[in-house]
């Protein structure tokens, strides 16, 4: 069979989504100088190669479906023919559909050649020519039209090597079990595939592409119209094609690898395209997101004949989780106001407080935090790759700080920031800068992390803060003071480095212990103060007479709150712990 000819230009809903982005017009210009009809050399080593190919594929019924075929075994016949023989479970809807199809003549197929060791990829497509499966054994014969190299921006680093495993499949219908939502809470590779179907058969082709990002990027939700996944769209290369392709043709397939455990999740459904108002709606902070509501959803276990041989490598690109608008906390409220700076108080070397003065007074309980937009003071032009600032490609520029400071009219609040992002590093080079005024949005407040709970404050409390995680105690103790009630017991745990002390100098009547990981020397006791020349230990909890009646507030780096978590969870009951986050 001839293979047919494509012109590779883009097509109408390409187009569309280019505009939509704000694209340059000579991007629809580029695509044909980089897709190839046929492999090169490099293609054929770099087939040969793979540990895994990720394929897409219409089936009966029109739907489609994708998988990941492992350790394949390729042969190149021609510069456009590649056979491929794979040991696949029989139940795969993916070899289903590519079975029962070739009878009727050959079908579109598209996929990814990808090796995660290397971050490199070539996407393929063209026509299944042969597709037999005998036993385990799936034989596929590609006539191939398409070869295109793509960017390695997000694939997470992985080594893989072959494991022999058992599938069991699970039908789930159009909605997903625990199972399945916890491989998606897992991911941070995705492959999806889609379709196009133009007046002019030569360029009716499929799309498939990989997507990555940090752990859980690919959401899941239902409502009263069905179960849907919510994929975020990523600085690219800005070619659109699987969105493109969505803005023609609905039709998605969805497949999601859980390598660690060999489990493969495959969904098919039906896709939109959501922009910049409509696409915050659904995710806060997102400009374009694309929703996928399913028709039909699988669940493999012992898919992938293929074990991790060692740990995963996030790629540094990745943008921050971004959650649901159903996920983002209740307590928290919309507000669209600008906030004005009105001063900035040195602390210590590193750590400053900014003060802004608001149009509205602030609600928020002490401890509470405030969201803040700095899109405004930054050029949003497009970057592809920049290695020296990769989280800059898919930066919002919205930032979540906690509240260390209210006035007594609550039209100024105060943000204790230590020098450490983007953001904050340009917060600390204002310090030294005059003229117009700094305005900023301030999109909301929230926070349950409080000592007050709605009315009075918790009677015996222990606080456990460290570095700048000691701000939301700063606002709940200036609370305190004000409020002109006695003193409810406390005790701080300060985890701190230098001149950080100087942030809890007001706190002079609660117990304090002091651990200054940067200290050589054991200093003395002052009045209500103790110092030790290490880091926080279990065992400091041990000294603790009221431990087992207090509880315990905890804020600090991740890493931090996690050894002070796996320090106490069975050793007090889970009311009496809370743990300070920003996972919104």
């Amino acid at each position: 069979m001839s293979t047919i000819r494509k012109s590779h230009r883009q097509h109408e809903g390409e187009l569309r989504v280019q505009a939509r982005r704000h694209a340059p017009e000579e991007m629809s210009m580029i695509l044909g100088a980089v897709v190839r009809d046929e492999m090169s050399a490099q293609h054929v080593a770099f087939y040969g190669s793979l540990r895994f190919l990720p394929l897409g594929v219409e089936g009966e019924g029109g739907r489609l479906w994708a998988t990941v075929l492992c350790n394949p075994e390729t042969t190149v016949e021609s510069s456009d023919l590649l056979k491929v023989r794979a040991r696949v479970n029989p139940a795969d809807p993916f070899v289903q559909s590519v079975c029962s199809l070739v009878d009727a003549g050959a079908r579109p197929f598209a996929g990814v050649a990808i090796d995660f060791a290397s971050r490199s990829r070539i996407k393929l497509a063209g026509l299944v020519e042969a597709a037999t499966i005998e036993g385990e054994t799936l034989m596929l014969t590609l006539r191939t039209n398409e070869h295109m190299g793509n960017c390695p921006k997000y694939i997470t680093v992985r080594e893989l090597r072959p494991s022999l495993r058992q599938p069991r499949t699970t039908a789930l219908g159009a909605k997903l079990c625990t199972e399945a939502r916890e491989v998606l809470r897992q991911a941070s590779t995705i492959f999806i595939a889609t379709r196009h179907s133009d007046e002019d058969p030569r360029e009716s082709d499929m799309g498939f592409n990989h997507r990555g990002g940090p752990k859980g990027f690919l959401r899941y939700f239902e409502d009263e119209r069905g179960a849907h996944l919510v994929l975020p769209d990523y600085s690219g290369n800005r070619f659109y094609q699987s969105l493109g392709n969505v803005e023609t043709d609905p039709l998605m397939a969805v497949a999601v690898p859980d390598f660690a455990s060999g489990t493969l999740l495959q969904v098919s459904g039906r896709a939109q395209n959501l922009y910049d108002d409509e696409a915050a709606r659904v995710m806060p902070g997102a400009s374009l997101v694309t929703l996928i509501t399913l028709d039909e959803a699988f669940l493999t276990s012992g898919a992938l004949d293929l074990e991790l041989a060692g740990g995963e490598q996030l790629s540094p690109y990745n943008p921050r989780l971004r959650l649901l608008a159903s996920e983002t906390p209740t307590d928290q409220r919309a507000l669209t106001v600008k906030a004005t700076l009105a001063s900035i108080a040195k602390e210590s070397k590193h750590i400053s407080t900014f003060t802004f003065a608001l149009p509205t007074p602030a609600e928020l309980p002490p401890g509470g935090h405030a969201i803040f937009d700095f899109a405004s003071r930054f050029d949003r032009s497009y970057q592809h790759m920049n290695d020296q600032e990769p989280q800059s490609l898919n930066d919002d520029y919205v930032r979540t700080y906690t509240v260390s400071k209210v006035s007594p009219d609550r039209r100024q609040i105060s943000i204790t920031v230590k020098k450490a992002g983007f953001i904050s590093s340009y917060l600390h080079s204002l310090a030294g800068l005059g003229g117009e005024p700094v305005e900023v949005g301030l999109k909301g407040f929230g926070g349950t992390f409080s000592c007050f709970d709605g009315g009075p404050a918790v009677p015996h409390m222990l606080w456990v803060a460290g570095g700048v995680g000691i701000t939301p105690f700063l606002a709940m103790y200036r609370a305190l003071r004000e409020s002109r009630e006695p003193m409810p017991e406390i005790e701080l745990f300060y985890s701190c480095r230098g001149d950080e002390l100087e942030l809890i100098r007001e706190m002079t009547d609660i117990n304090v212990r002091v651990f200054d990981s940067t200290a050589s020397l054991e200093s003395p006791a002052v009045d209500l103060r103790r110092f030790h020349p290490r880091r926080l230990r279990a065992a400091d909890f041990d000294d603790v007479p009221t431990l087992e009646r207090a509880t315990v507030f905890v804020c600090g780096p991740d890493g931090f709150m996690a050894d002070v978590r796996s320090w106490l969870e069975g050793r007090l009951e889970p009311a009496q712990l809370r743990f300070e986050s920003f996972d919104f």
